[in-house]
């Protein structure tokens, strides 16, 4: 009975072995299936757009002219209504003229960091500090060495005092040898006029003795004087000397209090940190090749705020440096701030079509920070005064162009330059100038029109615009 049962296992086992190692070789190469099966419908969902067939299209910008237009009133003014809402753009906040950098003067690393971004400062106010263990060390050393040479100058200014001292001494002596001398020399000539049988020739002797011995005494009062003279010249070259040294040592002491004070970075305006360019250990270096290796924070001042707007060639004729502006934030949807047209820069961007004008902010608010967007209306200047054309009653518009053969059955192809997809407009035209119509309604200056194979294009198709030149 034992033996069947065993004999049943052993066939059972054999018959599920076959299976069981298929479902393993099958689940083996299941798996890489599955990544490469993933691996390739994540490319067609990244790169679908290059993978789709592209039309190649010739494509022109639709052109922006200043025009004008019969019959509007003009009610005295120039060509154009001073307040007259000209055009629009997008643009980002940022500082007015230039973000300033608050640098690090002397190599070092940094110890301690005392402000965070978007933090207001004043000018003056510490930024960070470099390790300053080194640099108060050589200004200590500095301020020893200043002390000695100023002590050098002391005890040569005592040593002048003790040698003019001497010098009256050696004139007082000098004065009492001369008027020994003098007496010796007149009692001399008395002993001389008397007669040997009156004076002794032992007196006569020690009497001219005596006046040679006077007349020694001063010569050497004479030449301890030349001495004394000549130390107090010798004193009073190496007092030159000292005071060289102490000027040297001056600007020695003033180099290293400067390196000391450089190891603390200030902020050199009233402003708020944009951009904190530092952390604890981190190297700053003056001179690397990387322009920010030294800085330590970007600040501005938030009372001088610009917005940076690119605005559409076909719009750029109406732009001038002291325009009107208005000023839109999403920050601050309520709110409308006024500008003025500060700068135009001085090439235009031949990729994207537009020119870089520069609107400096006249109110800002203090929540604005650089890099938000904002849109910028711009209005008409100022009217001219006492003009021929004010009478006039014609206005200026700007009047759209686009090719005739851009033009099919009332309606036009436009390349999104973004997307680059077919997007068919309806559009109402009226007068024609050369090889232009004039485009009334349904597209915006500087829009990409197809100019060709038009009938073979459908909506959303991926294009290959070349511009025609």
């Amino acid at each position: 009975m034992s033996t069947q049962g065993h004999n049943l296992d052993q066939l059972i086992d054999r018959s599920e072995t076959p299976k069981s190692s298929a479902k393993k070789r099958l689940s083996v190469w299941l798996l890489p299936f599955a990544i490469l099966l993933g691996f390739a419908l994540l490319f067609g969902v990244l790169f679908r757009d290059q993978l789709l067939p592209a039309v190649k299209v010739e494509v022109v910008p639709a052109i922006g002219i200043e025009e004008k237009v019969e019959g509007r009133p003009t009610a005295g003014r120039t060509a154009r209504e001073s307040g007259t809402l000209l055009f629009q753009a997008s643009g980002w906040v940022e500082p007015d003229p230039l973000p300033i950098k608050a640098t690090a003067l002397t190599d070092g690393v940094i110890d301690e960091v005392k402000v965070l971004e978007g933090e207001l400062v004043k000018k003056g106010q510490v930024l960070a500090s470099l390790i300053n263990i080194d640099s108060r060390l050589e200004r200590d050393a500095m301020a020893a060495e200043l002390a000695d040479v100023k002590a050098s100058f002391d005890a040569h200014c005592t040593g002048t005092q003790i040698a003019m001292q001497k010098m009256e001494i050696e004139r007082a002596s000098l004065a009492i040898a001369e008027a020994n001398a003098e007496e010796a020399a007149d009692k001399l000539r008395r002993y001389e006029r008397l007669g040997a049988d009156v004076i002794p020739e032992n007196e006569r002797v020690t009497v001219r003795y005596n006046h040679q011995r006077a007349l020694a005494e001063i010569d050497a009062a004479k030449g301890r004087i030349a001495e004394i003279a000549e130390q107090m010249n010798q004193i009073a070259y190496e007092i030159v000397a000292i005071r060289a040294r102490i000027e040297g040592a001056e600007v020695k002491l003033a180099q290293a209090e400067l390196a000391l004070s450089r190891t603390e970075v200030t902020s050199p305006i009233d402003g708020r940190v944009l951009l904190l360019n530092s952390v604890p250990g981190q190297k700053k270096m003056i001179g690397m090749d990387d322009e920010d290796s030294a800085t330590v924070a970007i600040l501005y001042d938030p009372q001088q705020l610009q917005v940076r707007v690119d605005v559409p060639l076909a719009d750029a004729a109406g732009l001038g440096v002291g325009q009107r502006a208005k000023i839109r934030s999403n920050l601050l949807p309520n709110e409308v701030f006024d500008g003025v047209v500060s700068r135009i820069t001085g090439s235009a961007d031949l990729q994207r079509n537009t020119l870089q004008a520069k609107v400096r902010i006249l109110n800002p608010n203090d929540k604005l920070r650089p890099e938000m967007l904002s849109r910028v209306e711009f209005f008409e200047f100022a009217p001219a005064e006492n003009t021929a054309e004010s009478s006039s009653s014609e206005a200026m518009d700007i009047a759209i162009y686009v090719p005739k053969l851009a033009v099919s059955d009332g309606s036009v192809w436009v390349c999104d330059p973004e997307s680059l997809r077919a997007e068919r407009r309806s559009v109402s035209t009226s007068a024609t100038r050369e090889n232009l119509i004039r485009v009334d309604e349904g597209l915006r200056p500087g829009e990409w029109v197809v100019i060709e194979k038009t009938e073979a294009l459908e909506p959303g198709q991926r294009l290959n615009p070349v511009f025609n030149h």
